[in-house]
């Protein structure tokens, strides 16, 4: 795979269940973010739409207990790959709406959970260093300092990484009333995102293959952000 940033063109990425907005330009463009995983997932692991035939892969998840980062998790798993989560802790893992307290239970039992802290550098090298990967994913790096560390680990112990993926933001775009946006659409280095920005600039350097997704609002079961709320009052 060549490396690429995939922007979703629609202004919302949802998840199921359904909930009907007021906005019909809302409704007209939504996206599902099991959708947008499904995407991922298939670019990062295969390049290809055959995604059930691909080997089972060792994917390392950096997050992967909260909202999307909970909806990738399970859609791996589920297609049969070997899963490691890397975070601290903090979060317990949950079941996703839909799914049942035995499947939750038999995704647990075959996922790997390397506790640490990823601002800690030497955590990093040491935890993620020592284990080999097929397959990355950053779901929570803001900055280039947080992933750049990772990016080091990784060329230790997974000189043979096939893809790493990243999870950008459509902020990083210079807004403009002309939508929706595109990938070669100009940037804004002013932009509370920058730091997306400046981790993808540090990844294109890297010389790994590499994928960075920039999506726009994602919102629906298992958010920890109002955007619902913020929908309606805008």
């Amino acid at each position: 795979l060549s490396s690429r940033r995939l922007s979703h063109t629609a202004p919302i990425a949802r998840l199921s269940p359904v909930t009907s907005l007021a906005s019909s330009s809302i409704s007209i463009l939504q996206l599902r973010l099991a959708s947008m995983m499904r995407i991922a997932a298939v670019l990062a692991l295969l390049g290809t739409a055959q995604a059930l035939r691909v080997a089972p892969k060792k994917v390392l998840i950096i997050g992967g207990t909260r909202f999307s980062g909970a909806y990738l998790w399970k859609e791996l798993v589920d297609r049969r790959h070997q899963v490691t989560l890397y975070n601290r802790g903090k979060t317990a893992p949950t079941p996703v709406p839909g799914e049942s307290a035995d499947q939750f239970q038999r995704r647990l039992a075959t996922t790997s959970l390397i506790v640490g802290d990823r601002k800690v550098p030497q955590e990093l090298m040491e935890k993620i260093g020592a284990y080999s990967f097929d397959v990355c994913y950053d779901m929570n790096g803001r900055e280039a300092s947080d992933t750049e560390p990772l990016v080091e680990a990784l060329k230790k112990g997974s000189p043979r990484l096939q893809h790493f993926v990243y999870m950008s933001s459509a902020g990083v775009y210079k807004k403009s009333e002309q939508m929706p946006h595109k990938e070669g659409d100009e940037v804004d280095y002013s932009s509370r995102h920058k730091g997306k920005l400046e981790t993808e600039e540090m990844l294109a350097k890297s010389g790994m293959p590499w994928t960075s997704i920039r999506p726009t609002y994602i919102y629906g079961a298992g958010n920890y952000n109002p955007l619902e709320q913020y929908f309606f009052e805008r």
